[in-house]
Formats: structure tokens, C-alpha cells, sequence
């Protein structure tokens, strides 16, 4: 597939959906693409506190194809864009960052970012994200290294060790260099390199900031984009990674809303817990809370505890004079957002049953992604976000309304009324707007590509014409959305589908015994 055919593809998709956006980069001399649809936007708006640079598919397999991600709160990866990289330079990188913030709307850039680690892109990011955290991708270290591994028995398991294992600065550096020296590689330019710039991405220099990681699958088109992958199936590709990690994403708010984890211990803290996260969150907090009883706390002074067996552990400072919290030197919660078993072992040993809502993050809750976070101010700074915000609000209720026939017709009821309600206040608004001798917004109308135009409409062809657009757009998005609640209608009809063959097969093994 040309870049002509790309970007039809892609001019085709913003007719379709206004709110579908791209940008070109010297369109004439094939600079890089940028696309990210509303649902990236919306992604970002809950799930924007880290981002990830997937550059994977463009280094090992020769496909000029980038992925801007995230992670949910499941901890699946979750996308806010895509990008064709066919022009590798710093100003280029620059260039596609710069014009994916434009395309979230959003007011605050990602605090941390995790990118591959190439000097190019390193000094693009440090342009356009100045207060971002910026760390480099271990798995691609990893995959650098793949040569010396193989050259070297016993190497990997010990760099590993090294560099994830250490808990402290001092600790990295001794072991470092004794595993260095151990197998020879001292004078070895790019682990001399790597070393060089430690401080983004060895754990131990970085753990104090916030990179979302709940397991180790965090690359969104695993599976979807190889080195098999060629130009001409990359649309077809993201589209089918998009619609998998969907329904991933559905299963998992099931599970999560319908089902209660097995509960290891009758602490209340442990249940707290179980109420708000999600199944995937509330699992990672449970193998911390069950090793409280194997890490003892040694009271040092008033506020400061070691935390571990045999003088070896963590130092947790704790405080409840005003409210209740505390600091522990492995620095999980920051890194993670998942309280530590350390810090869970002092609560315990201060009588502190019910964990402070300041552990309990939300973007790791069953409510991650309610609309209680959207507030008027936004929709008057955006009416893109206004409608992606409205758009997913639908989306959430068609899944709802369309589990029975009983709750279907409770919805359908409902919505009546909300069209009802929703075309009186249409109606006023288009008789405030047509009354007087010309036509003219408050200050600014945002059209569908994010670019601003004053509008001086004067006269009644100019109003005739603006009128039109409008319309034209409505009518686009509620497309949109209709297409939209199809799509997810027909997911639960194949899930709904799915498991009626799990009972009919389970009803012939049963015949069968």
C-alpha cells in the first residue's frame, strides 16, 4: 500500500467520522502519519498518566509502524494512536509527538513515557515533553542484547538480576560490575553505552515515577503486526487489534463487575480492596497483602519501621497524626500504583484495617472510566470532547439496555424521553441562533479536524451554508454512534453465543458420564 492509499484510507475514515483525526507531515515528500480516532482520545482522557512509544514493529521488522499506548485498568495495553515513521529524523519525531498531543485535546501532556532507547527519539521527546519522565524500554535492551546472551551462558539470568533485583543505587553498581567482570565484557561498547545512560531505565534510578505496568503484556499488536506484516495489511491489522482488545476489554469489565475474587485472609483490607479494583489490580494488590506475614516489621523509632527477615528489607516511614500514610524505600506504589507488601505489613502491625483512599488509585478501579471526572468546562473548551464523552456514555448504555428484553425495554423507554428532552433544547438553541439579522457563534467553532476558524457569517447565504455544515456533522456523528452500538451488540450476541456452545457442550459431556 502506497501513502497515497494510506491516506485515502485515512480521508476516507474522517468522512466517515468527523471526529476521526490525522495529520501529514509534508504530504508532497512523504513525511511521517499520524491517525488517532475519538476512542484514542477518550483512552487518553482516563489512562493519559504514562505513555509507551512502541517503535517494535519498525526496528525488528522492517514496517515503518509506531503505536502510542497506554495501559487500562485491567492493565491491558490500550491505544492512543498510530503512526507511519518514513522519516526517521529528531525534528520528524518531534513532529509526530507534537501533533499527537494536538490530537488528544488534552490539557497536560503524560507525565512518564517509555520509548526505545535511541538517541533520536530520546531528544525528540525531551523537545516536545520537557517535564515528562522519560525511561527507556528494558525488553528492547533485552532484545539488544540477544547476541551477548548467546555468546555468553549464565549472562542473562545475571544482568537480569542485576538490574531489577538491586535495591539500591550502591547495590546496582557493585553488582554491575561484578557481573561485568565475571564474564568479560568490560571493554563491550554498547553495554558500556547503555550503562552510560542508566538513569533511564534502570529501576532503581526510576522507581520513584509512575509507568502503569500491571504484567508484562504491554505491547497492543502483539500478535497483529510481525515481521510477515506488510504496508498493504497494516489498516486492516490495527482495526482487528483495536476490535480484539475490545472485547478483552468488555470480558474483563464483566468479570470485574459480576464476579467476587477468592478471598485469601479475613482481614477487612483484603475485601476493601476487592470492592473497588478490578479483577486484574485487585490480584496484583492480593500477592503483595498474603506476604505480610513473611516480612516481620522492626520498630526503629516512632515513625520509621524496617520491613523483611534477618536484618535484610525496607525502610517504611509512618505517619498518622493528620491522616494516615506511609513511605517505603522500594518505591512500588509510585512505580506501580499498587500498594507494597511492606507498607501493608506496618498497617497491619499499627492496627490500620482499612487501607487510605490515597492507595486506592483510581485509574485502577471498577470506575476508572466513569464520566464523573467530565466536567461542563471541558465541553465548553471542546465540543470534540463533548462528543466523545457522549459518544461513550451511549456506547456503555446500548451494552446495558441490550442484556435482556426487560432491561432492553426499560432502555428504549428511557431514551425516548432523553430524545425528547435533547430535542427541545436543540430546537431553542437553533431559534437563539437564527433570531436578528445575522448569524454568529460565541467567539470560535471547533470543526471536526481540531483547527479553529472565526466565523463572520454575515448575510443569509453565509447562515444557509453554516446551518448545512452543522447538519452535516450531526448527522455524521450520530452514524457514528449507531455504527458504534451495532458493533457492540453484535460482540455480545457472539459472546451470548459463545457460551450457550460452552453449556451445550458441557450438557454432552454430562450425558456421556
Amino acid at each position: 500500500m502506497s501513502l497515497e492509499h494510506v491516506l485515502n484510507y485515512l480521508k476516507r475514515k474522517h468522512l466517515e467520522n468527523p471526529s476521526f483525526s490525522y495529520a501529514v507531515e509534508n504530504e508532497d515528500n512523504g513525511g511521517n502519519v499520524i491517525w488517532a480516532d475519538p476512542t484514542c482520545r477518550s483512552n487518553y482522557t482516563h489512562f493519559g498518566d504514562t505513555l509507551v512509544f512502541d517503535t517494535t514493529y519498525m526496528r525488528n521488522n522492517q514496517v515503518p509502524f509506531a503505536a502510542l499506548t497506554g495501559f487500562n485498568h485491567h492493565g491491558h495495553p490500550l491505544l492512543f494512536g498510530c503512526a507511519l515513521v518514513l522519516n526517521q529524523s529528531q525534528s520528524s519525531f518531534a513532529w509526530l509527538f507534537h501533533s499527537w498531543l494536538q490530537a488528544m485535546s488534552a490539557p497536560h501532556p503524560p507525565p512518564s513515557i517509555t520509548l526505545e532507547p535511541d538517541p533520536v527519539i530520546h531528544l525528540a521527546a525531551s523537545q516536545v515533553f520537557p517535564q515528562a519522565r522519560l525511561r527507556f524500554s528494558l525488553r528492547l535492551i533485552m532484545e539488544k542484547l540477544a547476541h551477548v546472551f548467546q555468546s555468553h551462558p549464565g549472562f542473562q539470568s545475571e544482568f537480569l538480576s542485576c538490574v531489577t533485583e538491586t535495591e539500591t543505587v550502591s547495590d546496582f553498581e557493585g553488582a554491575w560490575d561484578s557481573v561485568l567482570r565475571r564474564h568479560c565484557l568490560e571493554e563491550n561498547h554498547w553495554i558500556q553505552s547503555i550503562y552510560n545512560v542508566r538513569q533511564q531505565w534502570v529501576p532503581v534510578f526510576i522507581k520513584d515515577t509512575f509507568f502503569g505496568e500491571l504484567s508484562s503484556e504491554n505491547s497492543f499488536f502483539h500478535g497483529f503486526v510481525d515481521g510477515s506484516t506488510t504496508m498493504e495489511m497494516i489498516m486492516a491489522q490495527c482495526e482487528e487489534a483495536v476490535n480484539s482488545w475490545r472485547v478483552k476489554e468488555l470480558r474483563a469489565d464483566y468479570e470485574s463487575t459480576n464476579s467476587t475474587p477468592v478471598l485469601k485472609t479475613a482481614s477487612p483490607t483484603e475485601k476493601q480492596v476487592a470492592g473497588v479494583y478490578t479483577r486484574a489490580a485487585f490480584l496484583k494488590f492480593q500477592e503483595e497483602f498474603v506476604e505480610i506475614s513473611a516480612n516481620p516489621v522492626n520498630k526503629m523509632s516512632d515513625s520509621t519501621y524496617r520491613v523483611g527477615k534477618f536484618g535484610q528489607g525496607h525502610t517504611v516511614e509512618f505517619e498518622s497524626l493528620e491522616e494516615v500514610k506511609a513511605n517505603c524505600s522500594c518505591r512500588m506504589f509510585e512505580y506501580s500504583g499498587i500498594v507494597c507488601r511492606h507498607i501493608l505489613a506496618v498497617f497491619s502491625a499499627r492496627n490500620v484495617f482499612t487501607l487510605p483512599s490515597r492507595y486506592l488509585l483510581r485509574r485502577w478501579t471498577k470506575e476508572a472510566k466513569s464520566s464523573s471526572e467530565f466536567s461542563n468546562s471541558s465541553c465548553q473548551e471542546s465540543l470534540t470532547v463533548c462528543y466523545d464523552n457522549l459518544r461513550q456514555e451511549a456506547t456503555k448504555y446500548v451494552e446495558e439496555g441490550a442484556k435482556s428484553i426487560q432491561i432492553y425495554k426499560a432502555a428504549v423507554v428511557a431514551l425516548d424521553e432523553a430524545a425528547k428532552k435533547v430535542a427541545a433544547a436543540s430546537s431553542k438553541t437553533r431559534g437563539g441562533a437564527t433570531n436578528g439579522d445575522s448569524y454568529q457563534s460565541d467567539e470560535t467553532q471547533e470543526t471536526a479536524n481540531g483547527m479553529y476558524h472565526p466565523l463572520q457569517c454575515q448575510g443569509e447565504k453565509e447562515r444557509t451554508i453554516l446551518e448545512l455544515t452543522a447538519e452535516l456533522e450531526r448527522t455524521g456523528q450520530r452514524c457514528e454512534a449507531y455504527r458504534a452500538n451495532l458493533l457492540s451488540i453484535l460482540r455480545d450476541m457472539e459472546e451470548h453465543k459463545f457460551q450457550l456452545s460452552l453449556k451445550v457442550q458441557n450438557a454432552r459431556l454430562s450425558l456421556k458420564e
